[in-house]
């Protein structure tokens, strides 16, 4: 997990992370404050305790228990007996729930701000097949069209060029043999796709 690695590198503010998505996480302010304690702990050992928990946050212990018990019902924090090299039993904690979940959170985030902005390019390669044509696209057009965006074979910028190219005659089957006939090209990352990853890489730091 690469915010797993992040943190573990020190590179990762999981803090100010945790303070902005707790409430996409369900969590409430308590379980909050004791996931941030157990991540302060977490840097330096992974042996559990309600002691340890207790001096960084001011709750007693009894009260931390029961926050403990949420969070275990909610598969956020898990918690396992290990035995150390001298045969002695320890309980220690692990934080890689709550690391899976917010990598989830931001790879959604990602993924549906990218469609946006695919279905934006899509309207606007459709609007001009229409313009060109003065027709409305027909269904296995407009099916044609966007399967060239779905299956990412060709760029943007590329496919406005074939449009471009394909003029007077316009047609989505000149500008397919536009397309093929084009030198291969490695497909950039869009403007606006690599302005969300920065968008993106900035809010786990």
């Amino acid at each position: 997990m690469i915010l797993k690695r992040l943190f573990e590198d020190d590179v990762l503010n999981i803090e100010r992370i945790m303070i902005r998505e707790y409430r996409r996480l369900e969590l409430s302010v308590p379980e909050t404050h004791v996931l941030l304690a157990l991540f302060s702990i977490s840097r330096k050992r992974k042996t559990f305790s309600l002691a340890a928990i207790s001096r960084r946050i001011d709750y007693d212990q009894e009260t931390i228990g029961t926050i403990i018990e949420s969070l275990y019902k909610k598969n956020l924090l898990t918690l396992a007996l290990e035995k150390s090299k001298d045969g002695k039993s320890r309980e220690i904690f692990d934080l890689d729930p709550v690391f899976q979940r917010l990598q989830t959170m931001f790879e959604d985030d990602l993924k549906e701000q990218q469609k946006a902005i695919s279905e934006s390019q899509v309207s606007q390669t459709l609007e001009l097949f229409e313009q060109g044509l003065g027709r409305l696209l027909r269904p296995h057009e407009i099916e044609e069209v966007r399967r060239w965006y779905d299956d990412g074979i060709y760029s943007h910028e590329r496919i406005l060029k074939a449009i471009e190219q394909s003029e007077p005659r316009i047609s989505v089957k000149a500008v397919e043999r536009f397309l093929t006939a084009m030198i291969p090209e490695t497909v950039e990352i869009d403007d606006e796709v690599e302005q969300i990853l920065d968008s993106f890489y900035r809010k786990i730091r």
